[in-house]
């Protein structure tokens, strides 16, 4: 398993994501959890976990801010009363890149 998955897998775990949203949010399949080679997209989701918990890291100096933040539902018309982590955990790639392009900008603000 390649380092990127395990910390991926890792952050996930401390998101309080099940086993089965972490599948769907990596694109795994459930028969072959820990592939030995990554696709393009299974690689492109290892790194949104890894930016978004960077970024989060950034904006919060305590790290259980940053879990609040991940897993609470939020009024900001971006999320539409629900979690970031609701909407990474649907598998649909376009919100999960909008999630964390909104996370890094953020970051910058």
């Amino acid at each position: 398993m390649s380092t990127g998955l395990s910390n991926a897998l890792h952050i996930l775990i401390q998101w309080q994501c099940t086993p089965n949203q972490a599948l769907t949010t990596l694109q795994l399949d459930p028969d072959q959890p820990f592939p030995l080679v990554l696709s393009e997209e299974q690689c492109e989701r290892v790194t949104f976990v890894l930016n978004i918990h960077s970024d989060l890291g950034t904006i919060f100096d305590d790290p259980e801010d940053a879990y609040r933040y991940i897993s609470s539902p939020h009024d900001d018309p971006y999320y539409d009363g629900k979690s970031p982590l609701e909407l990474i955990c649907t598998g649909d790639l376009t919100l999960f890149e909008r999630v964390c392009w909104h996370i890094d900008a953020m970051r910058v603000n």
